[in-house]
């Protein structure tokens, strides 16, 4: 597993600071690339975002951990990373304070209670990914 650079390491954290989409890409069924937009948390090297085990993505990372992701500056995309690496599946009580801090960078702080309930009555899971490349432009 190839690691970035501490240059990329830091250029990295500073691009993914404000909440932007992730575009997550995984490999379906069929071979074809699967699309998701998702919201993420960067913290400690590692991006995180949250599914539930009904969804595409979960099912795909299951049978092939491979993914990708393309984060972009808004509306333009003149600015943009794209992650690759090997996928990590947690649906333990450790994804609760991942995916808190997940809302509360997209949801007003009003909101963040009620969030919170609706998702915990989800089969809720955090794909993280480590990753192994990253390529920016711009």
């Amino acid at each position: 597993m190839a690691r970035l650079s501490a240059e990329q390491s830091s250029r990295l954290q500073d691009f993914l600071a404000p909440s932007r989409i992730a575009v997550v890409a995984t490999v379906g069924s069929t071979g074809m690339p699967q699309l998701t937009p998702n919201w993420y948390v960067f913290a400690d090297g590692r991006l995180a975002i949250s599914t539930t085990k009904e969804r595409f993505k979960y099912r795909n990372l299951s049978r092939d951990s491979r993914l990708s992701v393309c984060i972009y500056s808004e509306p333009s995309a003149q600015d943009y990373v794209v992650l690759t690496g090997r996928a990590e599946v947690s649906d333990d009580e450790s994804i609760w304070p991942v995916t808190r801090a997940i809302v509360e960078r997209y949801v007003a702080r009003d909101q963040v209670a009620a969030r919170m309930t609706e998702l915990r009555a989800q089969n809720r899971v955090i794909i993280s990914l480590t990753p192994e490349r990253a390529v920016f432009r711009g």
